[in-house]
């Protein structure tokens, strides 16, 4: 009778328990699961890079943080697609499908300007219970943040061509994600501003313009560098305290250097090449360097259960095109892909992949579940061995429409802003005259 009592005792409790749970249980209540591998990813763009560029510079060995990624890990090129705009490109890498006619209407309306689109990726990421961040990814301003993904602003880009601004990190409440990340970019920017010029002469150029021509070209080399400086300390704080499952990097710089520099760097492609190329050779080679040694500063920030990814949407190519303008993206030029990782093995081949197989490539690597509205396909050959074995590929649910934001209000203000570190900038350049 005893055993009796106590089984039924045990049952009515374990009854009572149960029909707490079902009671306090709701669809959709709990919290996601988040990335399910153990690895870590970090994604790190270079605007305008392509194997055409490094060849010559990987051949002099002096590259030394890509050199090793490249004998260690796998390669490939990422297919061009047009328009051949920072908007474009990483946008449609961050989120896994093409531009929509509205969008690339809206690109051809603005200069090439689209706001709130990106990074999908690091949403994707955030919403699935893992945590993302974003550093001076294009178009990912204004900023759509959460407690899970910290994104660093980024300035939607002048007409560089116009202007010879790119796009630039800046400060400000009204540019901001938040407190914290308002603060940190205020210190960056207000340190650089004071180390630009010194570590522009120490690390890019140090000499005077020749003409009017090249004067601007310079300062439009100073803009890239202080940018990028900026980028890599906010990045490089961020990664340290936050140890995010997917991190973005972006980095701009590059590709303005191409587009002023590359004459100077390869005069054999041009006919007639003038003697002042001679004062301009190394700039492009130097600015490589000063990327290289961004690239190393991250990847001492990761372990072995990290992926180290180094992309580029579109690459650059000799052209006399645009007057004053020697690189050029026009035809189409593949962009690069280096992979290094845990299992992740190399081949003896490159890679062929378009933009929008990036992302559902990153979501299998943190073995999450692959919208399926996404265009790309996962790249296996880039997964590491056996990976899919315990973590087999799965597909559910949409991104959705990204829509497009309006321009923001504020954006004659971050103008302001950026004139008025030009006009820092011009006087810097001239106490060194």
């Amino acid at each position: 009778m005893i055993i009796r009592r106590a089984i039924l005792a045990a049952v009515l409790v374990a009854s009572l328990v149960l029909m707490v749970f079902v009671i306090g249980w709701e669809p959709g209540t709990r919290e996601p699961a988040g990335p399910s591998t153990g690895i870590k990813i970090v994604v790190i763009g270079v605007d305008g890079l392509d194997w055409f560029l490094m060849r010559k510079l990987l051949e002099q060995g002096t590259l030394p943080s890509i050199t090793p990624l490249l004998t260690r890990g796998l390669t490939g090129e990422i297919a061009a697609d047009p328009p051949m705009i920072p908007e474009a490109g990483w946008t449609v890498l961050a989120r896994g499908r093409g531009l929509t006619e509205d969008e690339r209407a809206r690109l051809a309306s603005t200069g090439g300007r689209l706001f709130g689109l990106a990074p999908e990726l690091g949403r994707l990421v955030a919403r699935s219970g893992g945590t993302a961040l974003a550093v001076g990814w294009p178009a990912s301003w204004p900023v759509r943040e959460s407690e899970r993904l910290v994104v660093a602003p980024y300035r939607p880009e002048a007409p560089v061509h116009e202007t010879g601004l790119p796009a630039a990190i800046v400060s400000g409440d009204a540019l901001s994600s938040s407190d914290d990340v308002a603060a940190r970019v205020a210190v960056a920017v207000a340190r650089n501003e004071e180390l630009c010029e010194d570590e522009f002469r120490r690390l890019i150029f140090d000499g005077s313009a020749g003409d009017e021509e090249w004067s601007e070209h310079l300062l439009a080399a100073r803009w890239a560098f202080l940018s990028d400086l900026t980028t890599i300390d906010v990045a490089a704080s961020l990664m340290a305290d936050e140890e995010p499952d997917l991190t973005l990097v972006c980095f701009g710089g590059l590709d303005v250097i191409v587009h002023r520099f590359l004459a100077p760097a390869m005069p054999s492609f041009f006919d007639g090449a003038p003697p002042e190329y001679e004062r301009y050779e190394s700039v492009l080679t130097n600015y490589f360097v000063f990327i290289d040694s961004c690239i190393e500063r991250l990847r001492r920030l990761t372990d072995e259960n990290t992926a180290f990814i180094i992309c580029s949407t579109y690459g650059t190519h000799p052209s006399t095109d645009v007057p004053t303008i020697t690189g050029s993206h026009s035809g189409g030029p593949p962009g690069v892909m280096i992979v290094r990782g845990a299992n992740i093995a190399p081949r003896p081949q490159a890679l062929s992949l378009a933009g929008q197989d990036m992302a559902p490539t990153l979501l299998a690597l943190l073995g999450l579940a692959i919208p399926t509205d996404m265009d790309g396909r996962v790249v296996t050959e880039a997964l590491p061995g056996g990976l899919l074995k315990h973590f087999p590929l799965s597909y559910s649910g949409e991104t959705g429409p990204a829509g497009i934001d309006p321009a923001p209000s504020d954006l004659e203000a971050c103008d302001a802003l950026v004139a008025e570190r030009l006009a820092m900038l011009r006087a810097a350049m001239a106490r060194h005259e």
